[in-house]
């Protein structure tokens, strides 16, 4: 894996157009709506993903597979940087902007914290510490080559370097079945609202 450095802001937008297009191309399972639901159009999706690949960047947090850039890694927790400050007030103004203003904002905020908020929620206070999968995705006409698994083996390298738990939620069932082949154990589905699922996952540290 390569921490991204020295980008352009084309190179920037390239690579947020890149994993904007893989989450709006998505094809859900027929429970689940997912980002869809509250991001109706590829202009917005370029938005939202656009502000968390730009503050990402930015913070040292967006990693790739190789000079192919076959897919992208955001990180953050135990043992990685976090976003700024500043960077993160610039991320929520453009995703309020991609959600349609500050109700709808708010609505989607709610829905995705919902039935006893994410897993991340939760392990703060319980006062563990953890690595978390922001994003991961493998373009296109990368997918099913190994990718996937590349991107996960290296974040449960870190996290059990830092003898710390894996987590992340996606919005899909079939996402979350790849995890759990990946390693995952699905601690819970929360019912956010008419086909909107989170799915609470972890993968916790193997002890030498």
């Amino acid at each position: 894996m390569i921490e991204m450095r020295g980008l352009s802001e084309t190179d920037i937008k390239t690579i947020s157009g890149q994993i904007a297009d893989a989450f709006y191309d998505y094809s859900y399972n027929e429970s689940d709506e997912g980002l869809i639901k509250y991001i109706g159009t590829r202009e917005n999706m370029y938005i939202y993903i656009g502000a968390i690949v730009k503050a990402a960047y930015k913070s040292g947090m967006l990693y790739t597979t190789s000079e192919n850039r076959e897919g992208f890694l955001v990180l953050s927790g135990e043992g990685v940087n976090s976003i700024g400050f500043s960077d993160g007030m610039k991320m929520i103004i453009a995703e309020k902007k991609a959600l349609g203003g500050f109700k709808k904002m708010k609505h989607f905020i709610s829905a995705c914290f919902s039935e006893g908020g994410s897993i991340e929620t939760r392990m703060k206070k319980s006062k563990r510490k953890f690595l978390r999968i922001e994003v991961l995705v493998v373009r296109k006409e990368y997918q099913k080559q190994g990718f996937m698994k590349q991107m996960m083996d290296y974040a449960y390298e870190l996290a059990d370097k830092q003898g710390v738990p894996v987590i992340l939620d996606t919005d899909d069932k079939d996402k979350s079945d790849r995890y759990e082949h990946l390693g995952m154990k699905l601690d819970r589905i929360r019912n956010c609202g008419e086909k909107f699922h989170m799915y609470d996952l972890i993968r916790e540290p193997k002890v030498a």
